[in-house]
């Protein structure tokens, strides 16, 4: 429970951060009634929950403790938790979106039971309208999630039940309110559930022809030519991957052929998907991504595990390099347009490292289970590893009207090149994020041996001839960050530092430059905010400087111990 200065706090980051998708939905009387109709008695088709359920969290659902992000909310077991004040905002619109559902059927009869009782407890006290329960993003997961659930979830209900009336009335608000929701990512879940809606309820073949043209000239938008999302975001792509099985299974349960659009984005997102896959199974920590659930990551991808596999996905700005056991990300791209910015971060040449599946360099990252002020913290550019110059982010954060939030743009110039040669990979890489601020633009060079057991780099600024000289001649300060994993290590080893895996092995960090520091960092891609450490190279740059010169360019080394 919150007292009134933290309650007022939680509002105002609330409206901060979340934007027009915080503001409670309005309904007038007149549009109440246009969400009344007829409700079937039973469902005639349930999609299939390709999402996996973590049945330690339902039991701890049964026993009363409900978490969510850094929240948790201790109740008497059986309580609903909505009957009871919650720690924020935040832990609401998570709760109300009964993405738990998925634990509580992992349980077995027992946590499938309580999740019903939990639905009509939820029917009776906000079926007819709530605005915070009934904004369009939470009606939309929680439809889904609803159907997903299943049979044991929503047949054989009371003859007086009002669960799929409310259910109905539900999909009938998802149909009004799309076309003023103005983020496309939220609408095209919004068509993918109506389109499993339209199956379950039997709403006929002229709505469901409707719906699939609908998501296939939205799917043209979102998905780029290499499979990516056209927010950057693999944990987006990969809820577009489920939604697509889950639906292309309808069709197959129906006797159906599979959609044409379908059969042409599926196979591609896989592709990218693999192309992202880290060695412990998880996702990038990238763009507003968390590691993500390795279980749905691997069964999505079964069936394309003999496809071939690609080194750099040029569309998606990512580049790749993997020698040995040893893998390394680099993003090299661009902000996506403001519309699909909310979530979006500026990390233009920031690094991902991996040692056998195990992450060593990462970056702050996101989930969206953690609070709005935290997943606001990280989007910037000091959240990722790589340089930022005089504290001012790589791309510009504006306010993007439409949202009612801040979404990058940027940052300029942005150029990757890839040489391979002998076994040895180089990227050459840099942005102007900086260019109209203080005149230089950051090059980030790295390099990899062809056994993965050395993995070099070279960071520099410099003023571009065309820029002509700087009036302004004072030095300009910067800081290198690499951010450690939590499972990481670290301690002094002579003049370098020895980071330690889980498993065991080490990595040794290595550096001539002399102004190093380890700080405190976070990470949120683990669903909870976790301390880990983070190393920091600072310097001050010439602003007519190039990398000839020592004070702009810092050489650096990771390199495996025997």
């Amino acid at each position: 429970m919150q007292d009134s200065t933290s309650a007022e706090l939680d509002l105002t980051n609330w409206r901060k951060y979340r934007g027009r998708m915080g503001e409670d939905a309005r309904a007038t009387p007149v549009y109440k009634m246009k969400l009344t109709g007829p409700a079937p008695t039973s469902l005639s088709l349930y999609p299939q929950n390709l999402r996996s359920g973590d049945a330690s969290i339902g039991q701890e659902i049964l026993k009363g403790r409900w978490r969510i992000g850094r929240d948790v909310l201790d109740i008497q077991p059986g309580t609903p938790p909505w009957d009871v004040p919650g720690p924020s905002r935040h832990f609401a619109d998570r709760l109300h979106r009964f993405h738990w559902l998925t634990h509580l059927h992992a349980v077995g009869p027992e946590g499938q039971r309580f999740a019903r009782t939990m639905i009509a407890d939820w029917v009776e006290e906000f079926g007819r309208w709530n605005g915070f329960v009934w904004r369009f993003p939470v009606v939309v997961d929680r439809v889904w999630n609803w159907l997903g659930g299943g049979p044991q979830m929503l047949d054989n209900l009371a003859p007086d039940s009002e669960v799929l009336e409310t259910l109905l009335r539900q999909g009938r608000h998802i149909q009004h309110a799309a076309t003023d929701c103005p983020d496309p990512s939220i609408v095209l879940r919004s068509l993918f559930v109506q389109l499993v809606l339209a199956f379950s309820a039997d709403e006929g073949e002229r709505r469901i022809a409707a719906l699939e043209g609908q998501i296939q000239f939205a799917l043209d938008d979102q998905i780029l030519a290499d499979g990516g999302h056209i927010s950057r975001n693999p944990l987006f792509l990969l809820d577009i991957l489920l939604d697509l099985q889950t639906i292309d299974d309808l069709y197959l349960r129906t006797g159906r052929p599979s959609l044409p659009f379908i059969s042409k984005f599926v196979p591609r997102i896989a592709g990218m998907l693999k192309f992202l896959r880290m060695g412990d199974g998880g996702l990038p920590i990238m763009n507003g991504s968390s590691e993500g659930n390795r279980a749905d990551i691997k069964n999505a991808l079964f069936p394309y595990a003999g496809s071939r596999a690609f080194a750099f996905a040029t569309k998606s700005g990512i580049q790749k390099i993997e020698a040995g056991e040893t893998r390394l990300m680099l993003d090299a791209g661009y902000a996506p347009s403001p519309e699909y910015g909310a979530a979006a971060h500026a990390g233009c040449l920031a690094i991902e490292l991996e040692d056998h599946g195990e992450r060593i360099v990462t970056n702050c990252g996101s989930h969206p289970d953690i609070g709005p002020e935290w997943q606001a913290a990280t989007r910037r550019t000091d959240g990722h590893s790589t340089l930022i110059l005089a504290g001012e982010d790589a791309s510009q954060f504006n306010l993007a009207r439409s949202l009612g939030v801040e979404a990058p743009s940027g940052p300029s110039g942005v150029t990757a090149k890839r040489m391979e040669e002998d076994g040895t990979i180089m990227i050459d890489a840099q942005h102007g994020g900086w260019k109209a601020s203080h005149g230089l633009v950051f090059r980030r060079r790295v390099f990899m041996e062809p056994d993965g057991k050395r993995f070099t780099g070279e960071d520099s600024l410099f003023r571009p001839i065309s820029a002509g000289m700087a009036e302004n001649t004072d030095a300009i300060p910067f800081n290198i960050r690499f951010h450690l994993h939590p499972g990481v290590t670290m301690t002094p080893e002579g003049e370098h530092l020895k980071i330690a895996l889980p498993s065991g092995a080490s990595w040794l960090f290595k550096t001539k430059h002399k102004r190093k520091t380890i700080e405190r960092s976070v990470y949120l891609a683990r669903g909870r905010v976790e301390k880990c450490w983070q190393l920091v190279l600072a310097g001050d740059a010439d602003p007519n400087g190039d990398a000839s010169m020592d004070s702009n360019v810092v050489k650096w080394a990771f390199v495996k111990n025997e």
